[in-house]
């Protein structure tokens, strides 16, 4: 409950959005409660004075009042119904949109670094489906636990008006239904849906993963392999779901039981007591109308475990310290570009080897360096502490003389351009992917910068110019045009220090030449660390060394 409870002051800004509709659904409640009971008395009353009338019993029986008394209820629970609806589901969209703005406000100081290390389609399912799961707790909890206690007061004091002993076997039924029955199955049920949102997150993931490696699982005959797995995954989640749904089903079948229990309890009181027939049917068809709004708060309470299990992964996720912390405040960028790295070690995890350890290496504003070595040395891991992903488990790694730690990593960006191996192209324009580098570029600046990369015969051919699509993941680019879309990027941003991550890599032979020579010619005045394990483009680096065991070897 506490992680709950910890998602409850992000209501605040809402409360009286929330109130309105808590109030609302009150009144519906009560509308519909003294709706059916009056309509049972009514009836009741009329069939009573038609009998005694042919008998010549005089019977003086006001039909217009009550009837006035429906028409108002029926109204007034109409408007009622509509206003809550209105009013918890507005309150309820505007509640998570705002916890995706504080979680994502905190996924920001987590990124790159932190999320880096965590599979896509977990983080997807915790932003959607775990913050989708977080409305239960005003719309399915909160909600129905206070309309249920209010409604229920009210039914009781009206039963203690007429009988006291019909009262007192109400209060024991609403305790067997609105607290056992609930305690005991949500201990039971905690476990499963708790297992369910877990599940639920796994298959996801798989499901990513098989939907982004289609090609490689298919050339590789696996598709039918990673299938299997996929079934057996969602067999787990629906044997899952299976029993959940049979919990659900035996406890909206003994609330059943304990509402007609009662409705038998009420017409042997009320058979004995001096309760007129009228005034019992009304006091049962109360019963029945309280016993319908319990049903929902009943089943809420049993997805306490589901709901308790999402507000945690969010909370996990939320409150895990960033990779680096910016110091308030931060120093202002040095003048020069000098990088100095001096005795650097670093690993992902304490119980992990050492990726980099007694690393030294200083790059002079304008040189070029290369690093060569074999995949997985730490090649990458070195630009991504340049990049201020992470922060060093030791050492010293400083710009112009003065140490990261004390610059905001922000503006640290400002100095640095990026040409990865995994050129990202984003769902949307050509447009749109040049200007993630310069936000402000006018289109003959865009056009200048695909003239330098080598794509302005590209860009002609295009039918829609700078506003063609280019597809979910540059599905309509080729390997080598995305990489010069990148390199045009870095033209746009005129970075003074330049990261080239495998520049070429996947590339052929003759594209590989392209994008070298134009790397060269963009990159003639500034500063440049290269790393690769491919020999092609190392002529034109300064110094040359090979990243081996954590260390640097100069062997140029």
């Amino acid at each position: 409950m506490k992680d709950l409870w910890f998602f409850l002051k992000l209501f605040k800004p809402w409360r009286w959005w929330l109130l309105a509709g808590t109030l609302m659904a009150v009144t519906t409640a009560l509308a519909s409660i003294t709706l059916l009971g009056l309509s049972g008395w009514f009836i009741c009353a009329s069939a009573v004075a038609g009998a005694l009338a042919p008998d010549g019993v005089a019977v003086s029986f006001n039909f217009m009042q009550p009837a006035a008394q429906i028409r108002a209820l029926a109204i007034i629970r109409t408007l009622a119904r509509y206003g809550e609806r209105w009013l918890t589901h507005e309150a309820t969209f505007r509640v998570l949109a705002e916890i995706r703005y504080w979680l994502f406000q905190r996924l920001i100081r987590l990124s790159p670094g932190q999320l880096s290390l965590r599979h896509s389609g977990d983080m997807l399912s915790r932003i959607t489906q775990d913050v989708d799961a977080l409305d239960a707790i005003y719309l399915r909890i909160l909600v129905p636990a206070l309309v249920v206690i209010v409604a229920a007061l009210g039914c009781v004091f009206l039963a203690y008006r007429y009988e006291p002993l019909l009262a007192l076997l109400l209060c024991l039924s609403l305790a067997l239904a609105t607290v056992c029955l609930p305690v005991v199955f949500n201990l039971v049920a905690r476990k499963p849906g708790e297992q369910e949102v877990m599940l639920k997150s796994r298959f996801k993931s798989l499901l990513l993963d098989y939907w982004q490696g289609l090609d490689d699982l298919k050339a590789g005959q696996a598709i039918g392999r990673f299938r299997q797995r996929l079934l057996m995954q969602l067999d787990s989640l629906l044997t899952v779901q299976k029993r959940t749904q049979q919990l659900s089903a035996l406890s909206a079948a003994l609330l059943l039981l304990c509402a007609n229990l009662t409705l038998l309890g009420f017409i042997y009181i009320g058979v004995m007591s001096p309760v007129s027939g009228p005034q019992l049917a009304m006091l049962i068809f109360v019963v029945l109308a309280l016993f319908e709004w319990i049903a929902p708060m009943n089943n809420a309470l049993q997805m306490l475990g589901k709901t308790s299990a999402s507000a945690r992964r969010i909370r996990s996720i939320a409150e895990t310290p960033p990779a680096i912390v910016t110091p308030e405040p931060a120093a202002s960028l040095p003048p020069g570009n000098d990088i100095r790295l001096e005795n650097i070690a670093f690993r992902y995890h304490s119980a992990n080897p050492w990726v980099l350890k007694n690393l030294d290496l200083s790059i002079p504003a304008g040189k070029k360096i290369a690093i060569i070595g074999a995949s997985g040395a730490g090649k990458s891991t070195l630009l991504h502490l340049l990049l201020r992903y992470f922060d060093p488990d030791n050492g010293v790694l400083s710009l112009g003389g003065k140490d990261y730690r004390q610059l905001d990593a922000e503006q640290l960006m400002t100095r640095f351009s990026l040409l990865s191996q995994h050129t990202h192209i984003l769902l949307g324009s050509l447009r749109d992917n040049l200007k993630i580098a310069k936000p402000c570029a006018s289109d003959s600046q865009l056009q200048q910068a695909l003239e330098q990369a080598g794509l302005g015969r590209w860009l002609k051919t295009l039918p829609e110019g700078l506003d063609s699509w280019l597809g979910e993941h540059g599905a309509r680019v080729s390997g080598g045009e995305a990489r010069r879309i990148a390199l045009a990027r870095i033209y746009l941003k005129d970075a003074p220090i330049v990261l080239l991550d495998e520049p070429t890599e996947g590339l052929d032979q003759e594209t590989e030449q392209r994008v070298l020579q134009r790397l060269q010619i963009l990159c003639q005045t500034k500063t440049v660390l290269m790393v690769t394990h491919r020999r092609a483009g190392l002529s034109w680096m300064d110094a040359v060394y090979r990243l081996q065991a954590g260390k640097l070897i100069q062997i140029r």
